[in-house]
């Protein structure tokens, strides 16, 4: 059971695990990416960010698609994890489902316009987005579980 579906350009860092994998306490980070899951030390790295008590896979989009729906980890409480609104689109158009979608982190760089603190995204970021609340998810926008819940549907669309 997907318990966080979360997009953040930084990955697995220390506000994901211990922010919210102290208050989440999942069995499982599943970091779905493409690029990552090509590179054993890419994979090692941020496998090895995760605490001791929570187990962290690495997996392609399609793979960790195929693993949650395929019931592989049914048993478990998992927090999923992508680097940006394309990836997760693309999990979504492969057949994941979900009702909503945390954006915790994707930070400023040149070219992209704030929604809140710590979401900043570009034209093509903010389409991938509008695309997401058109299949009906939330998105809800907080760095960590203490955070006040904004939702950001109304400033993608």
């Amino acid at each position: 059971m997907v318990i966080l579906f979360r997009i953040d350009d930084r990955l697995i860092h220390a506000q994901v695990v211990i922010g919210w994998g102290m208050k989440l306490r999942p069995d499982r980070i599943i970091l779905a990416d493409d690029q990552v899951s090509a590179e054993d030390w890419e994979k090692e790295l941020y496998t090895s960010a995760a605490e001791p008590d929570f187990k962290a896979t690495v997996l392609t989009l399609a793979d960790a698609v195929d693993q949650i729906n395929g019931g592989v980890f049914d048993s478990e409480k998992i927090f999923l994890l992508v680097r940006g609104p394309a990836e997760a689109l693309e999990m979504l158009e492969m057949g994941l489902e979900t009702k909503e979608i945390n954006v915790g982190g994707l930070h400023f760089r040149e070219g992209r316009d704030k929604i809140t603190e710590n979401v900043w995204v570009d034209d093509k970021e903010t389409g991938l987005l509008r695309d997401i609340v058109k299949k009906g998810i939330t998105l809800e926008a907080r760095a960590l579980p203490g955070d006040e819940r904004i939702t950001i549907n109304s400033k993608v669309v």
